[in-house]
């Protein structure tokens, strides 16, 4: 081979590996556009996910499946959040084990947007303080969205995030609908629930229920009942002929098995889906999902 011919191909050898970096360099700053906007529960990741569409990469701090009432950061998942361009957290004490690290990163600069007091929440009658357990109603979740198109258009300008939105807002103005006529063949007299914990406020609220008795004393899964206020909660089971006790997935099932043996009649336990999505495949996997699938559960056991 001459000399000449070995200077071409080394030529087009290095102009061929300039290209390749540089398309690589171009494919490496294509994939890190954007906003990168951390979120905490898996509930919260799908809400923001469907609102905010896939020009935004959003990651979620707790898997599907995941108490956020225990939940601990790992050392990773505090450096996702201190380097977000936003984090958004449900607030509320939902997320005790992140109180601090949103604090500091929020101290730090970080655009931290809290959806719970942005949504008009309602009291816990019997605890105090502020029920954090806002995305049971979807109307919420509505103003939920509006807040976080707001906080996406403070750190983007230049995108239409209201008209990204715009769809899963209407999806859950039809969600709404669906819930109230699948329920109601239920009479206004029968709208009673008992419950594991302080967690279908809003549910109840919005859809004409009442929340007469919980198992647990308080809006987290933490605090265990008193011998009293549980024989309470049999005696309400009994005297109201309640039909069903409604539990959180994640909650132990042991109390509700427990008072549905001592009550006079029989009383099914129906777990729902409340702090977290479900696995894929159980139809709960995302949150529009999530209330339909509470809605089909709750609907059975009032037949």
């Amino acid at each position: 081979m001459s000399m000449r011919t070995t200077l071409i191909l080394t030529t087009v050898i290095f102009v061929s590996a300039l290209s390749v970096l540089a398309a690589s360099c171009t494919s490496n700053a294509a994939e890190t556009e954007g906003l990168r906007v951390v979120v905490t529960t898996s509930i919260l990741g799908d809400i923001v996910k469907s609102a905010a569409g896939p020009g935004v990469a959003v990651e979620v701090i707790m898997a599907a499946g995941t108490d956020p009432h225990e939940f601990e950061p790992s050392a990773r998942q505090v450096a996702a959040i201190r380097s977000a361009d936003l984090v958004i957290a449900n607030g509320l004490g939902l997320e005790a084990g992140l109180e601090d690290v949103l604090a500091a990163a929020a101290g730090d600069g970080v655009s931290l947007l809290e959806i719970g007091p942005a949504v008009d929440p309602l009291p816990l009658e019997q605890s105090g303080g502020d029920d954090p357990h806002v995305w049971l109603d979807p109307i919420r979740i509505v103003t939920a969205v509006d807040a976080v198109v707001g906080a996406l258009g403070e750190l983007d300008s230049s995108t239409e995030w209201k008209e990204i939105a715009a769809p899963y807002r209407q999806e859950l103005f039809d969600t709404d609908d669906w819930v109230r006529t699948r329920l109601e063949f239920i009479p206004p007299d029968q709208r009673v629930l008992v419950t594991g914990h302080q967690a279908f406020g809003y549910f109840a609220a919005r859809y004409d229920f009442e929340v007469v008795a919980t198992i647990l004393p308080g809006a987290t899964t933490m605090i265990e009942p008193s011998a009293s206020g549980f024989a309470d909660v049999v005696e309400i089971v009994d005297s109201i002929g309640a039909r069903a006790i409604f539990t959180d997935l994640g909650e132990n099932q042991a109390l509700a098995e427990q008072l549905a043996d001592q009550a006079e009649r029989t009383v099914l336990v129906v777990p729902l889906y409340t702090g977290s999505l479900g696995e894929p495949g159980s139809g709960a996997e995302t949150y529009l999902g999530l209330i339909r699938w509470n809605t089909e559960a709750i609907a059975e056991a009032f037949k």
